[in-house]
């Protein structure tokens, strides 16, 4: 009898040398003829949606394995509607996440972009004893909006530099730290730099758009590292034009891979290519993870599930 197939549509890096051998493993293009074999899918974002019609092609699917912490790309509901079971892989992505959310915040006050276009234009240092100030991040206060393994993280890498953090998260006050919670408002109107990392739902699409902007302390700052569609990108644009927004770090966008275009000139917005889980150690950690994943699951004793909301 031929195996059953775990599949990967794209190539994982970190590959254990050693793979169960109950199942055929496949890391790349797989033919169609195929797909009534697969057992399990390791997904990620960038395979597109998996609705109830892309399910169906899969009649023998028990589990699919998503690969990073989100699972916004899969309809859980449909697949446990099928009998699937859903996994994903949150502490893997935690810390290099958490790592980039701190590398763009720096970036974003102290300017290192336009410094670095400024010096290879001129090819020499630019001299000048006022031009070219940036912000310092000691003292100011810093706004987490989601306080999961990341938010947490976040916090943690960020106390050193003198910051008053604050945060706030939809199911109230975290048991580990209740003091530190606020509002959403509160947060929105107190925080001179505000970094978002919640996962995508119904509810968190456009969670900060002109409303939401026109409340912030002017001259704020707002980093994304969670999900593009939280914030609303036409609106996003516009706080920067007037000036309420003194600067803008992405990592994700509201309509991936495309990028507004109102965002790509400006001196005052970093741009990165959704690189929060892009470390050869995370990666591996990742591959390794989701690979157990698929395992335990189908031997029967799942882990990691997503939650059931």
């Amino acid at each position: 009898m031929e195996k059953f197939i775990c599949w990967s549509p794209q190539p994982l890096w970190g590959i254990p040398q050693q793979l169960p051998e109950q199942w055929q493993w496949i890391f790349g293009p797989l033919s169609p003829d195929l797909y009534p074999l697969v057992t399990g899918l390791i997904l990620n974002g960038s395979d597109g949606y998996y609705d109830g019609q892309r399910l169906a092609l899969w009649p023998s699917l028990r589990v699919i394995s998503s690969y990073g912490i989100g699972y916004d790309h899969i309809n859980v509901k449909e697949a446990r509607s099928r009998g699937v079971i859903v996994t994903h892989t949150p502490d893997a992505v935690t810390q290099s996440t958490a790592e980039l959310a701190l590398a763009l915040t720096l970036g974003l006050i102290r300017r290192l972009i336009p410094y670095d276009r400024e010096t290879r234009s001129a090819g020499r240092v630019l001299t000048g004893s006022n031009t070219g100030l940036s912000h310092e991040l000691f003292g100011k206060t810093v706004g987490i909006l989601g306080y999961g393994r990341i938010g947490q993280t976040i916090a943690r890498l960020l106390a050193p530099f003198g910051v008053s953090i604050q945060y706030t998260r939809q199911h109230g006050p975290h048991p580990s730290n209740p003091d530190q919670f606020v509002s959403f408002d509160h947060l929105l109107t107190t925080s001179d730099i505000i970094i978002a990392i919640v996962p995508l739902t119904t509810d968190t699409h456009h969670l900060i758009g002109q409303h939401e902007f026109e409340k912030m302390k002017p001259g704020g700052f707002i980093v994304n590292v969670g999900r593009g569609p939280l914030i609303d990108e036409n609106a996003l644009v516009l706080a920067l034009e007037s000036g309420q927004l003194a600067g803008a770090a992405l990592d994700v966008y509201e309509n991936e891979p495309i990028i507004h275009p109102g965002l790509l000139q400006r001196d005052d917005v970093i741009l990165s290519p959704h690189r929060g889980t892009s470390t050869f150690e995370t990666r591996e950690r990742m591959t390794t993870m989701a690979i157990d994943n698929l395992v335990h699951a189908l031997t029967g004793t799942p882990v990691r599930e997503v939650p059931p909301n």
